[in-house]
């Protein structure tokens, strides 16, 4: 109910104001509600607080069993700057966390996703992660990420961007990563978009620096481009100098001097 004013009229005795039985009943009406807010409609209940239970410095209290009772709660305290809860917070669903200036910073559903938004900062080398692995990511102060395990790529493309240098990829060694192999682009003045297919069969690339072995069976004469010309003693073939694994070129030159000398122990031999 609204509080009801007595009008007293605009002078003494005009008769413009309520009369007695009015405006008596307009103050019954106002302490009738006074008792029933503050008592049990015909009496008034004391309104001085009658006890203050576990009270501890910078505790916030709440109301007791009884309205003259206040309780300390230990789990929620303000020391006039900082105000600390101890357990829960909880917030309707969907609801917000904010600040005076963006007062909807952080949403959480009713599934529990946490939409920011705007931006996510932590400290330098600060660390991102889950019950289990609580420093799986890092971020160092210079934006390099580590990850503590494995990454996985759902979508299947690892897409490398640079700022002026040509990307890299560094492979390091099982023995505190001490060695490096390194796979790199080719530079911009190539032009090149080619695409490099893996083996289909495990094993070990060489390289044109390496000292390696590659198997005979790999190389693929059959699907070569014929010469289409009578060979001359300066085409080159390769040899395995000894026996011994070294390969080296030859000229078919070698190969007449060869046959050549063979022809003539032969007919020495013949007589």
């Amino acid at each position: 109910m609204a509080r009801q004013n007595l009008n007293i009229g605009t002078a003494a005795n005009d008769g413009t104001g309520d009369n007695l039985r009015v405006g008596g009943d307009k103050i019954n009406d106002n302490f009738s509600e006074i008792y029933t807010a503050f008592g049990d409609g015909s009496t008034l209940s004391s309104l001085a607080v009658s006890a203050m239970n576990n009270a501890t410095a910078n505790e916030l209290v709440t109301v007791g069993a009884t309205i003259t009772e206040l309780d300390a709660e230990a789990n929620l305290t303000f020391d006039g700057s900082t105000l600390t809860v101890t357990g829960n917070i909880t917030v309707p669903n969907d609801g917000d966390i904010g600040s005076v200036g963006a007062t909807d910073a952080i949403q959480i559903s009713s599934a529990g996703i946490v939409t920011f938004k705007d931006d996510i900062v932590i400290k330098d080398a600060g660390t991102i992660g889950n019950a289990t692995t609580a420093a799986a990511i890092q971020i160092e102060a210079d934006g390099d990420i580590v990850l503590s395990d494995d990454l996985y790529i759902s979508g299947g493309l690892l897409d490398l961007k640079n700022e002026g240098s040509v990307s890299q990829i560094k492979l390091y060694c099982e023995s505190s990563n001490a060695h490096a192999q390194t796979l790199q682009s080719a530079p911009h003045s190539l032009a090149s978009s080619a695409v490099c297919v893996l083996p289909t069969q495990s094993g070990t690339l060489i390289g044109t620096g390496d000292t390696g072995t590659l198997p005979l069976v790999a190389i693929d004469i059959d699907g070569g481009t014929d010469i289409s010309a009578d060979l001359a003693t300066t085409d080159l073939i390769i040899v395995d100098d000894g026996a011994g694994g070294t390969n080296r070129k030859a000229a078919l030159s070698r190969v007449v001097t060869l046959t050549d000398s063979s022809a003539t122990a032969l007919a020495i031999a013949l007589g």
